[in-house]
């Protein structure tokens, strides 16, 4: 359970009201799902069905801490400090990342999630004025991030012969063009959609006999966002290390809506690699409502409770947000769940919001002491919200 909050500190550790789980009277977050129209049934719902999505803002308060230090190295790197205060260094990135990872003087990247049309199969609708601009901000960004992920979620469209999937993903990779960096989708459950054997995309699997793997919003993603990286299934990994070898990471990108013995293999393997700095992408957050999650959420969860990592990048909950505890309600991981405060929720990306929070991105930059500092960005002002502004070492613990 969330601890719960004076009116005094609400404040300071969230993203106002809405992120803290207000939503004008919802006390979760939704995302979409429903039928193949989606018409209202929504993945979030009341504080009843324990959904809402890991969000909300932590300024840097450390309720949960991180159980997982075991394994990391020190996560030093580009100047690494001793003592004093540290603050994060703006100077020029060397180096460089590509396809298939690389290697760089100083680690910032971003993360964009959730951008799809409100309404099925409808590619004019498609958030353009908001994913445009979202790419040019990163490209503009100084020093610019090495890098961007997806939280998932790059479409709305029916599992149909006459899908507009492949349309609606090529605008996505459009907008994605006006950054030079390179980018690593994440699948979200609008890329499996409500396929063959399932009532809502939610908690579909598109895996041979949970769905199928000939879903034509799987089949796009695969061909219009992985395929250009060379990837060849929706989850995998990418490599980032120092130029001077003072600091590793791992990028291990998710599919729960893809989820199979295969991928829980290959899951468990990644994760034994140890590294300076593990970022883990999934699209569904940990405390979404558990009748609205695919069995990949709590497959993922599991793995992440036996390894060390820093941080769980999230999408599904259209808003961002750091909480320290989860949302009431019963967790599809049970009792054996990874640290609420090593989640981060970035699904503000141009899908309906929830509320009244707004659209951007979110930017992890190391420090000089090695620590991740976390940042979002309004798409139009480029103003980062300082409720949601949050420190973590490199293996996940809150620090200032």
């Amino acid at each position: 359970m969330r601890h719960a909050l004076t009116a005094a500190l609400i404040p300071a550790l969230c993203v106002g009201y809405l992120a803290c789980g207000g939503d004008g009277g919802n006390s979760g977050f939704t995302d979409d799902g429903g039928t193949s129209s989606e018409g209202g049934s929504g993945s979030g719902g009341g504080s009843g069905g324990g959904s809402g999505g890991t969000s909300g803002g932590s300024s840097g308060s450390s309720s949960g801490g991180s159980k997982d230090g075991g394994g990391s190295s020190s996560g030093g790197g580009s100047g690494s400090s001793s003592g004093g205060a540290c603050t994060t260094n703006t100077g020029p990135i060397t180096g460089s990342v590509g396809s298939t990872g690389g290697s760089v003087s100083r680690l910032v990247f971003a993360a964009v999630g959730d951008t799809r049309p409100a309404s099925e199969d409808d590619p004019s609708g498609y958030p353009t004025s908001i994913i445009n601009p979202i790419f040019q901000d990163l490209q503009a960004q100084s020093p610019r991030p090495v890098l961007a992920v997806g939280t998932g979620d790059y479409q709305f469209s029916s599992v149909s012969s006459t899908s507009d999937a492949n349309e609606q993903l090529q605008t996505y990779m459009s907008a994605r063009a006006a950054f030079s960096g390179a980018f690593f989708p994440a699948m979200g459950n609008h890329e499996c959609g409500v396929a063959s054997g399932c009532s809502t995309s939610d908690n579909c699997n598109c895996v041979s006999g949970q769905g199928g793997t000939s879903s034509a919003n799987l089949n796009a993603f695969l061909s219009e966002m992985l395929q250009p990286i060379g990837q060849t299934k929706p989850y995998y990994s990418i490599n980032v290390n120092a130029t001077d070898n003072s600091w590793t990471a791992k990028f291990v990108m998710t599919a729960a809506n893809a989820w199979d013995s295969t991928q829980q293999s290959w899951l468990q393997g990644v994760m034994a690699q140890k590294t300076t700095y593990t970022f883990v992408v999934r699209h569904e957050p940990t405390d979404t409502a558990v009748s609205d999650v695919p069995p990949g959420v709590a497959g993922v969860d599991a793995v992440l409770t036996a390894n060390p990592y820093t941080l769980l990048l999230v999408g599904h909950t259209h808003n961002y947000g750091h909480y320290t505890t989860y949302f009431p309600g019963t967790l599809a991981c049970g009792s054996n769940c990874p640290p609420a405060s090593k989640a981060v929720v970035i699904g503000n990306g141009g899908a309906p919001i929830t509320g009244s929070s707004t659209y951007g991105y979110v930017i992890f930059a190391q420090r000089c002491d090695g620590a991740i500092v976390v940042d979002e960005y309004n798409y139009m002002t480029n103003a980062t919200d300082s409720y949601f502004h949050f420190v973590v070492t490199s293996d996940g613990t809150l620090t200032k």
